[in-house]
């Protein structure tokens, strides 16, 4: 096991030297938690051909040679584009990125949120269809979106104001064409995000992505987000009810500090 973690250590550090995008300021990230609209914008960045990727790769992000690592993967996903600029990852686990580097907080990021019990609910519902013995109560499914969340919110300040963006669910189901935009502006992709898409196979199987609905649809369809999950519908106690709610609030208040500076910086 140690010899095959130094070989891809090694392998991730030579690919990272000979690639002009082999280095965390050539790549953009998605850090979110699972069940929040994320797939289909990894799916928008993803078919673009300036930008090498595919979705969730479960890549460490944990020392300089991951750029190198990440390339590797998508390769081995069909996910690589040879003459792509830019790499493109999206982060779910805090595993992933708990050790990241300085040089981590180089890339572009979009922090993407959705509301506690819709992603709770979520979570469970999706592990049950899959057959997948983990996230089997709501308890867990919370645990693990509070510890997302709390790390998200630790990350935001570490990125520069000019490389990231945080949005909500919400805002991109409402209107993802003005998200996108927004997103295009902040972060300086050009040409700017359209809302299309094609959902590469690799998106859809080993954790790539959401494998139920990803391959269905081609863009994000405008509509307001379905009727609010109850908390009582729940099996949660008081208590954790309460840190959901805190998590969620916390980082949307954060987001939304951020969206009104950079308008009062625009209008100046």
């Amino acid at each position: 096991m140690y010899l095959r973690d130094a070989g891809k250590r090694g392998l991730g550090w030579l690919v990272g030297r000979a690639l002009p995008h082999g280095r965390y300021d050539r790549c953009l990230f998605v850090l979110a938690h699972m069940r929040c609209g994320s797939t289909a914008l990894s799916n928008i960045v993803c078919s673009r051909p300036d930008f090498s990727g595919y979705g969730e790769s479960h890549v460490y992000h944990d020392g300089p040679d991951a750029p190198g690592r990440l390339a590797v993967n998508c390769a081995r996903r069909k996910g690589w584009e040879a003459r792509a600029p830019w790499q493109f990852d999206k982060i779910l686990h805090s595993r992933l990125d708990a050790a990241a580097p300085p040089a981590f907080f180089s890339a572009r990021a979009i922090f993407l949120v959705r509301e506690p019990f819709a992603s709770v609910r979520s979570i469970v519902d999706l592990f049950a269809r899959l057959g997948r013995d983990e996230y089997r109560s709501h308890e867990e499914a919370a645990s693990y979106y509070i510890g997302r969340l709390t790390a998200l919110a630790e990350m935001w300040p570490r990125f520069d104001p000019a490389r990231r963006i945080g949005l909500t669910h919400e805002a991109l189901l409402r209107d993802p064409d003005t998200v996108l935009a927004a997103i295009s502006t902040r972060l300086g992709i050009t040409p700017p995000l359209v809302n299309a898409y094609r959902s590469k196979a690799a998106s859809r199987r080993g954790g790539g992505g959401d494998p139920l609905v990803s391959g269905r649809h081609s863009r994000i369809e405008p509509g307001l987000p379905g009727r609010p999950v109850d908390p009582s519908d729940l099996d949660l106690s008081p208590m954790t009810c309460a840190r959901l709610h805190e998590s969620y609030a916390a980082l949307a208040e954060i987001f939304g500090r951020d969206e009104a500076q950079e308008r009062r910086g625009r209008s100046e």
